[in-house]
């Protein structure tokens, strides 16, 4: 199925605006050190069709002093504003690990939509990118997601009902379809 057969958009009506970008290591830089983890009051988890979330996993990492790392030591790496937004480049930087992130969660949620249904994936792949975005003069930022999912094999009808159901299901999609639940803490 070509790109242009067939194209889900959703573009959420209420954008908040966006933070300031001002780059990777912005904690480091003005307190010279890693933040501490600390356990975080447990907010009420929101319900959907009348049923509270339980909690499965929870990852957790910092940023700080130009890197990323998890607390399981598993993710490590640089982190660095890329040219195009005037910096060094040479290392990932947020829009990366967010399209790596996305892809895998909407691969993940395609396979299990797809085996429910007794449909063959293996050889499907998704393409995500992130852009970021800048409106006007003041530091009005936010960012947009572009997936491309390819079924090889996969009659066209049912890959797009794959794709649709996948959407509806994959954290990440619902996440910016309907505005994900975010706390912020000072330390």
């Amino acid at each position: 199925m070509s790109e242009e057969a067939w194209r889900f958009t959703h573009l959420p009506s209420d954008r908040a605006p966006g933070p300031d970008y001002s780059g990777p290591g912005v904690e480091a830089e003005l307190t010279g050190r890693m933040p501490e983890s600390r356990p975080a009051e447990r907010p009420e988890r929101p319900e959907r069709g009348g049923e509270s979330y339980d909690d499965l996993y929870t990852a957790r990492a910092s940023s700080a002093l130009g890197k990323v790392a998890s607390d399981d030591g598993m993710l490590d790496v640089p982190i660095k504003a890329p040219g195009e937004l005037g910096g060094p480049g040479g290392a990932t930087n947020p829009e990366q690990l967010l399209a790596a992130a996305y892809a895998s969660c909407f691969h993940n949620s395609l396979t299990l939509v797809a085996d429910r249904q007794g449909v063959r994936t293996a050889d499907a792949t998704v393409d995500t990118a992130v852009t970021l975005r800048k409106r006007g003069a003041a530091d009005d930022y936010t960012i947009a997601t572009d997936l491309t999912v390819r079924l090889p094999g996969v009659e066209p009808e049912a890959a797009r009902r794959l794709v649709e159901q996948a959407h509806g299901e994959c954290p990440y999609s619902r996440a910016f379809m309907q505005g994900a639940e975010v706390h912020v803490h000072l330390a």
